[in-house]
């Protein structure tokens, strides 16, 4: 009897439930694993695990559903919006988009709700013991892209697009450098750029310290550790008219004098470095321009009126290293 049962126990255990063919607007996946769902009927997010094609407006998709030998490519998962929509989808190869700006092959494509492109990435690697920062650089390839300023050629670890198709920002890879044109002058430029809607430089990273007019001052702009995940976001802003709004310096410093609590001299700090308690690291002074007043490191209590306050910049160096960031 207990032979029975047992025997009984393991084809219940053989059994294999058929996986539900999963039913989108581009067309119906039918392998797969790890399903998540948004409700009853929407599709959240899953692995792909055989090949499969999704009709799009940008062409036929083929999502990745398999990883590659060599261990460049982590296997991740496609991405829908609650609506339906296609929101993040990995590629088996790289597959060609066309934008306003060329055709661009990506191997990770992200969209906005409507279907339009939000994001393309070149190159889709997963970074590994086995696997570095410096073989995935080694894969990337040129990038050209004809901006109204002028054309940019960079490895580029993404591209961001408005819902317009107007590009909106590109994020380089470590390494890599770009001379800028803006309406304030010609920059070199490193890790990210983000641009207006309308074509007009938004933001950048300083490749290096740089002067830069402001409305109390020249001060050179630089962030010793830019954030580098999306050039959405940088350090030295304009408005659209090629204004500063913005900008970290590690190497000016400015006193401001005319306010009740009297002169105060703003600097960049110093810390410890995270890598050795023994050495003491910059860290950038933040000033913004808002509403006619100029305000250090975010501080409500440190704002001034450019109008009744005076202001002077002055050199600074800090008792401290620069982190220097490289792929060696």
């Amino acid at each position: 009897m207990r032979k029975q049962i047992q025997r009984s126990s393991q084809n219940r255990e053989r059994k294999t439930i058929p996986m539900k063919d999963i039913q989108t607007e581009y067309g119906v996946l039918t392998d797969y694993v790890n399903l998540e769902m948004h409700s009853a009927t929407q599709p959240a997010s899953l692995l792909v695990t055989g090949p499969s094609r999704l009709e799009t407006a940008h062409g036929t998709l083929i999502p990745q559903y398999e990883v590659e030998d060599m261990g460049r490519k982590d296997h991740k998962y496609l991405h829908f919006y609650p609506n339906g929509a296609l929101k993040r989808v990995p590629l088996q190869t790289e597959q060609d988009f066309e934008t306003r700006y060329g055709t661009i092959s990506a191997e990770h494509v992200l969209f906005y709700k409507d279907g339009s492109l939000k994001k393309l990435f070149p190159l889709a690697g997963k970074l590994s013991g086995y696997w570095t920062e410096n073989n995935e650089y080694a894969l990337a390839k040129d990038l050209t892209l004809p901006l109204p300023t002028g054309p940019i050629t960079a490895k580029m670890i993404c591209v961001g697009f408005y819902k317009t198709g107007s590009l909106r920002s590109v994020t380089l890879w470590p390494g890599e450098t770009v001379s800028l044109k803006t309406a304030a002058g010609t920059f070199d430029a490193r890790t990210g750029i983000a641009f207006y809607e309308t074509g007009e430089v938004k933001s950048f990273e300083p490749q290096k310290p740089t002067p830069v007019e402001t409305p109390i001052g020249t001060i050179e702009a630089y962030d010793n550790d830019p954030e580098g995940i999306s050039g959405d976001i940088n350090s030295l802003c304009f408005d659209v008219k090629g204004n500063v709004i913005s900008l970290t310096t590690t190497s000016s410093q400015v006193v401001a004098a005319g306010s009740p609590q009297g002169e105060k001299t703003y600097s960049p700090a110093v810390k410890e470095s995270l890598c050795s308690e023994s050495v003491m690291v910059t860290v950038p002074l933040l000033i913004e321009f808002i509403n006619g007043r100029v305000r250090f490191n975010k501080s409500a209590l440190d704002e001034y009126d450019l109008t009744t306050c005076s202001f002077r910049v002055e050199p600074h160096k800090a008792d401290a290293v620069i982190p220097c960031f490289s792929r060696s």
